[in-house]
């Protein structure tokens, strides 16, 4: 059982690198995104709140007990959804990957502009939800996470988890 875990601020990559990489895995691999998760299943407005937490950890759960491997996307706070990650990180025979997209602010908010959804929000949300230096740590302090720059392509970002994952389409 595989998971890879990638956190980061809205509109710092990580739908667009979820996409390229079901794209190019297909049945390889499972999807659970906190905002799809929170807005379209659970009908809430705000999806980094923690509310939706409880499902996000079902769903991932139910998800590696089937997919050869499983991605949770999302800002995923460390506050609200760290506890989360890491009793799946603790599931017997899981293997995790954990990834955090740290970009400027602005670069976000440029990212931001060139999204389909941009025009649902704005500049003000993005700030609100703003995650900041955010970084998941283990019980010693250490952050538990590899680090994507906004140097980094979305295309860059897909390879190395496929490479660091051992991923295959259909796996």
């Amino acid at each position: 059982m595989k998971l890879i875990v990638l956190r980061g601020a809205s509109g710092s990559g990580k739908s667009t690198v979820a996409t390229l990489l079901r794209q190019r895995l297909g049945t390889g691999i499972a999807l659970v995104e906190q905002d799809y998760l929170g807005r379209v299943v659970l009908g809430l407005r705000a999806t980094d709140d923690g509310t939706s937490a409880d499902a996000l950890d079902a769903l991932a759960r139910a998800a590696l007990r089937t997919a050869p491997a499983v991605l949770v996307e999302g800002i995923l706070s460390s506050e609200r959804y760290g506890a989360v990650i890491e009793g799946l990180r603790g599931i017997p025979g899981v293997s995790s990957w954990l990834y955090r997209f740290r970009l400027p602010f602005e670069e976000t908010v440029a990212r931001h502009a060139t999204r389909e959804k941009a025009g649902s929000f704005g500049e003000d949300e993005l700030r609100r939800w703003w995650p900041g230096d955010d970084l998941l740590r283990d019980h010693d302090g250490r952050p538990v996470e590899q680090l994507i720059g906004p140097g980094a392509t979305a295309e860059q970002v897909a390879e190395r988890i496929i490479a660091d994952a051992g991923l295959v389409a259909g796996d």
